[in-house]
């Protein structure tokens, strides 16, 4: 489809409005989704009400909002490479938020993984745009490029734009690489893999939900905030950004399935906790 951007965008907008909307009535009733009359609030002011300013969540949403706004110049397909780490966050960022609030996915049985229209591509060439479409269209895209990459790199965060690069690493073991490369004879037939991690699988558990499991699964010891982080300093665990225990996103840590497990069991220990909360107490005196 030729009008595709176009397209996603207007109804992604519309979709973060109805659901930003009922929000704002579950929360303070029906009066306020209305101005003086009767007509109901903007995406907008919903989004003001229910989003920090400095949420990365509501920046791209603002972003996809002015894009909306300004269809008639920024919506064009040279612009897609960049649009598309956009629209990649949103449908993710919709989808968690849709999901905190109604306990299911929007799209149930429906993978929301990679847009079809994710592309990796060169930076627009605006004298181009500006042949084709004209000199105000290039000034307002020229302008656009340059907002978002400096707001990317402000915010730095995939709840903002997901970007796409490649980071090769040497590692021993296959499960921990996002890249498998494989070499035929003589370095012919050499193939890449690609693998996504999705922390939302992989480290499902925030703090709370961590320390809510793991109190779940043993009933020796009720597991309070300050022995979880009494273990997580003695065993550096809190120092693990990017684990196969711990993964941090935006500075808050996540810790997956085989954390919860490592943590239970290690709870049959005589001493094992206790151990931990007096090495946090050394630490803390030491300050």
């Amino acid at each position: 489809m030729k009008n595709r951007v176009e397209a996603f965008t207007i109804m992604m907008v519309n979709a973060w409005e109805l659901l930003l909307k009922a929000e704002v009535l579950k929360v303070d009733g029906y009066e306020k989704m209305f101005y003086e009359g009767d007509k109901s609030i903007s995406v907008t002011d919903a989004m003001k009400r229910r989003l920090q300013e400095k949420d990365p969540v509501r920046k791209n949403l603002e972003t996809l909002i002015d894009l909306r706004d300004q269809a008639i110049h920024l919506l064009i397909p040279e612009l897609q490479p960049q649009l598309s780490r956009l629209f990649q966050a949103t449908v993710l960022n919709y989808q968690t938020r849709y999901k905190n609030e109604m306990g299911n996915a929007p799209l149930a049985g429906q993978s929301v993984g990679m847009l079809s229209l994710v592309l990796d591509g060169p930076q627009p060439e605006i004298g181009l745009i500006q042949k084709l479409y004209g000199k105000h269209t290039a000034n307002s895209v020229s302008k656009f490029i340059s907002l978002f990459d400096k707001t990317s790199k402000e915010i730095d965060s995939t709840e903002f734009s997901i970007p796409i690069d490649y980071r090769l690493a040497l590692v021993k073991r296959e499960d921990e690489s996002d890249l498998s490369l494989s070499v035929g004879d003589e370095g012919e037939g050499a193939i890449i893999i690609t693998k996504t991690k999705d922390p939302d699988l992989t480290h499902p558990y925030h703090t709370k939900e961590a320390l809510d499991e793991i109190n779940k699964r043993q009933k020796a010891i009720f597991i309070k905030s300050g022995a979880f982080q009494a273990v997580l300093n003695k065993h550096k665990i809190n120092k693990m950004n990017k684990s196969d225990y711990r993964y941090e996103i935006d500075g808050r840590p996540r810790y997956s399935e085989k954390f919860i497990i490592w943590f239970v069991e290690n709870m049959k220990q005589p001493n094992w906790l206790e151990s931990a909360k007096n090495f946090r107490r050394k630490q803390l005196r030491k300050k």
